[in-house]
C-alpha cells in the first residue's frame, strides 16, 4: 500500500533561534506559534521515540550500524513503501480522537503490523552482521539460520510479543502532547 501523505522527521537541530523578524499580523504570529508547536510535536514522536526500536537497537553490539545501513535502504526503496512513514501515518491516525473508533482500531492494527516488519528487518540486519550470519555462509564455525537465531534470544521474542499483545503502548501519544498534536481539532 502506498501512502499518499508526505511524512517528514524534523531533526532534533531544528529549532527556532528566536531572531525571526515578525510583522504586527496577529495571525503571522499565531500561525508560527502553532507551526512551532506542531514542529515540537513532529520532533518529540518521531521514529526513533519508539521505545521498543530503541531497545531493539541497543541489544544487539551492531545495532546503530545496522539500522542505520537498514534506514537507507528503506529510503533508496521509498518510491515503493516506506515503513518507517507508515508506522508514523498509522500511529497519527490512531492518535486523533474525532476518528470513528473502527477507523482507528484499523489504523492501530495496521501501525503495529508495520511496526513489527520493521522491528523484523532491524533484527534481520543485526544478524547479517553478527557471527551467526557468517556461521551460516561457511565461513564460521556454526551453522545458525536467521528463525533459530531469533529464537534463541529471548529478548526479542518478548519484544515482538509486546507489539502483538499491546499495540496501544507504542502508538499512544502522551496526554500533555496530544494538547500540542490536537490543538486546532478542537478550535
Amino acid at each position: 500500500m502506498q501512502l499518499n501523505d508526505s511524512h517528514h522527521e524534523v531533526s532534533d537541530n531544528c529549532s527556532s533561534s528566536g531572531e525571526e523578524v515578525l510583522d504586527d499580523n496577529d495571525s503571522s504570529v499565531s500561525n508560527l506559534i502553532k507551526s512551532g508547536k506542531e514542529k515540537e510535536a513532529q520532533r518529540a514522536f518521531g521514529i526513533n521515540d519508539i521505545l521498543l526500536l530503541r531497545k531493539i537497537t541497543r541489544l544487539f553490539d551492531n545495532g546503530i550500524e545496522c539500522r542505520e545501513v537498514l534506514d537507507a535502504i528503506i529510503d533508496r526503496c521509498s518510491a515503493l513503501q516506506n515503513i518507517r512513514q507508515a508506522v508514523l501515518h498509522y500511529r497519527k491516525v490512531f492518535n486523533q480522537q474525532h476518528m470513528e473508533p473502527r477507523v482507528r482500531r484499523v489504523a492501530l492494527n495496521r501501525g503495529a503490523e508495520y511496526l513489527e516488519r520493521y522491528f523484523r528487518l532491524i533484527a534481520f540486519a543485526a544478524y547479517l552482521g553478527s557471527e551467526a550470519f557468517d556461521g551460516f555462509c561457511g565461513q564460521g564455525e556454526t551453522k545458525i539460520t536467521f528463525k533459530t537465531w531469533v529464537h534463541r534470544r529471548l529478548e526479542i521474542q518478548t519484544m515482538k510479543w509486546s507489539i502483538r499483545l499491546r499495540p496501544g503502548r507504542f502508538f499512544t501519544v502522551p496526554v500533555i502532547f496530544s494538547l500540542f498534536l490536537f490543538e486546532d481539532v478542537e478550535n
